[in-house]
């Protein structure tokens, strides 16, 4: 049981990236975003009332707060990413966030087995690889592309940091970082004047977008607490091989050999970084 719900989180979470990035290519970013993350907010408190009596400690908030805000650029980026670049090598780059709590672990003094070396390896060489320009027609990566999905796995490895540091109660700790990134959103759009074109037949996928993204929190946070850690966290982090699924099925998205091996290459890099 286990197994299918860290399976069935990495299917919810692809699906809403695939569905955020394609929505973004038709409409616009700060509509998309906002929309989604109002309704992921409101999933978040929905868990959070049946989830039962909440145990919140206001002095471990501060990390899912924080947490919160870089998530919204993350988010942010992450979808201007999907749309001016290919699916199928965005996702793999955004994936190496796993890298960061690792990096994070070493700074303070962990020590992790050989596999998350290997993993960091593995990786940042097949990040390295997918990135390269190619000259035959295929899909290639912009710089501005390469360079928003890196602060994209950047800030959502550090939101993963500050989830991790946070309230003993998950439900608490996820609430909280939803509600302060849907906040650092609406605060930019209304500082920065930004027009917001919901159109009533986009608002179900964006919805659906928001919604998906909660049933993941949960598939995932029940795999872990119904199963082995180290099993769920590698099948819950499967979700770029679902975009990049949908990509190629979908949208025909041509990559080389050689793009192949660096998606490959992370993909398996954050295998071994979940482990």
């Amino acid at each position: 049981m286990s197994a299918l719900l860290a399976l069935a989180a990495s299917l919810s979470w692809g699906t809403s990236n695939y569905i955020a990035g394609i929505q973004t290519r038709r409409g616009d970013l700060w509509t998309v975003t906002l929309v989604s993350q109002i309704v992921a907010a409101v999933g978040a408190a929905a868990v959070l009332l049946f989830a039962g009596p909440p145990t919140l400690d206001l002095t471990h908030s501060l990390g899912p707060i924080l947490g919160g805000v870089g998530g919204a650029i993350g988010v942010l980026c992450f979808y201007r990413a999907l749309a001016i670049g290919p699916l199928s090598l965005v996702s793999p780059i955004v994936a190496t966030q796993a890298a960061v709590p690792v990096a994070v672990g070493l700074i303070l003094g962990e020590r992790p087995g050989a596999s998350a070396y290997a993993g960091m390896v593995l990786a940042i060489g097949g990040v390295v690889v997918v990135s390269l320009k190619s000259r035959d027609g295929s899909a290639s990566l912009r710089p501005l592309t390469i360079a928003l999905a890196v602060v994209t796995a950047i800030v959502w490895g550090l939101m993963l940091v500050g989830l991790r540091v946070g309230d003993a109660d998950p439900s608490w700790a996820v609430f909280e970082a939803r509600i302060s990134s849907v906040l650092a959103v609406i605060l930019y759009v209304l500082v920065a004047r930004k027009r917001i074109h919901a159109k009533a037949g986009t608002l179900p996928a964006l919805a659906a977008v928001g919604l998906l993204y909660t049933v993941a929190n949960i598939f995932v946070t029940q795999a872990i607490a119904s199963g082995n850690l180290s099993v769920a966290s590698v099948l819950g982090s499967l979700s770029p091989v679902v975009v990049i699924a949908y990509a190629q099925i979908l949208l025909h998205e041509r990559l080389t050999a050689r793009q192949w091996a660096g998606a490959c290459s992370v993909l398996a890099g954050v295998v071994l970084l979940s482990m």
